[in-house]
């Protein structure tokens, strides 16, 4: 896949006003992550963009790692591991974050490309 970059996608995974799930179990390490500055990461990260001339587009993660990059099938079981894609309905086999990365830049392009056309 051959793409020109002048986009940066990334996806927001638990931000402070839409807690994920099991929050109470990983506290700890939400707190550390908060602490170790993703907000001022993803501001100088945005600036860094503009002043490149390239655009930030923020992605809603959800259903990335569980949707198949190759035919769109979504369910919980093609997650066969933590580190394992296999897609139940096409047989489509890949890392599961090299998959959730592919769902989440076509994700960053359809944001941008609606965001253009509007």
């Amino acid at each position: 896949m051959s793409v020109a970059a002048d986009s940066v996608v990334v996806s927001l995974l638990n931000k402070i006003e839409q807690p994920g799930r099991n929050v109470a179990q990983k506290s700890g390490l939400n707190r550390s992550i908060l602490d170790a500055g993703w907000g001022v990461f993803l501001t100088v990260l945005a600036h860094k963009a503009e002043s490149a001339g390239r655009e930030l587009v923020a992605v809603n993660p959800a259903n990335t790692s569980r949707m198949c990059a190759r035919c769109g099938h979504c369910v919980k079981e093609n997650r066969v591991t933590q580190a394992e894609f296999a897609c139940t309905a096409c047989g489509h086999t890949a890392h599961a974050d090299v998959n959730a990365a592919i769902n989440i830049f076509r994700a960053g392009l359809a944001l941008r490309d609606a965001a253009e056309a509007a």
